[in-house]
């Protein structure tokens, strides 16, 4: 049993302000006037210039590609299906960020950088929940998603080449290079365990467990335990 949940262009992204502050490294505090007057000029050339697309795959355990289990996160060891996601929001952010630094508008670079990483990880996790969904329907639990190289996840940065292994990443225009970096930048890539034999995450993005306390981007959110119809 396999089945793709999607791969193709999606409609939009969000860029909630959240985010954006703690991309921005402003924690649980407010940017300064001159940002947010900056935010409001940036922020809808971000939505503009992203090109969101998605890839998945999800499949029983014993169809994965090049799989090994001591491969595999410990915590999803020993579940039945495997979900593999991939996302991007294209080059046009990042080639545009780099054009305003060259240009010397420094400030302008870094705030459309980091609404592109704020793209990129609102388009994972929508994704992530997508698999929420497809295990819920089947009265099974997922796990968190998994993504190579995080502190996080202690799940080490050489398994890209499992995930790309299993997934067409052309399809959506993106590549792996010999040094494990996803091109374009603006890309992530995660596994997700899906089982009766796991427990339910309560959501599938977080930084616990990472032991980097002081990182300005850490990210802990606090949700409820995992309900259907999120991930409309």
């Amino acid at each position: 049993m396999t089945e793709r949940i999607s791969a193709g262009v999606e409609e939009t992204v969000e860029l909630s302000p959240e985010r954006i502050f703690r991309y921005l490294e402003y924690g649980g505090s407010s940017p300064s006037k001159p940002v947010l007057e900056k935010l409001d000029e940036l922020t809808p050339k971000a939505r503009k210039l992203a090109q969101p697309r998605t890839l998945s795959w999800i499949c029983k355990m014993g169809e994965a590609v090049n799989l090994h289990e001591n491969d595999l996160p410990t915590p999803i060891q020993s579940v039945s299906f495997l979900a593999f996601g991939l996302v991007t929001v294209g080059p046009a952010i990042e080639q545009e960020a780099e054009r305003l630094r060259e240009t010397g508008r420094l400030l302008d670079s870094m705030i459309l950088d980091a609404l592109g990483s704020v793209a990129v990880s609102e388009l994972c996790e929508g994704l992530a929940y997508r698999v929420f969904d497809w295990a819920h329907e089947r009265a099974l639990n997922a796990s968190r998603a998994f993504e190579p190289g995080s502190g996080a996840s202690h799940w080490p940065l050489e398994n890209q080449r499992l995930i790309f292994a299993n997934l067409h990443a052309d399809e959506i225009g993106v590549s792996l290079t010999s040094h494990l970096l996803m091109r374009p930048t603006k890309t992530l890539s995660f596994l997700m365990g899906i089982g009766s034999e796991i427990e339910q995450a309560s959501t599938p993005s977080s930084c616990q467990g990472c032991k980097r306390l002081d990182c300005p981007y850490r990210y802990e959110p606090k949700l409820p335990a995992y309900k259907t119809g999120r991930s409309s």
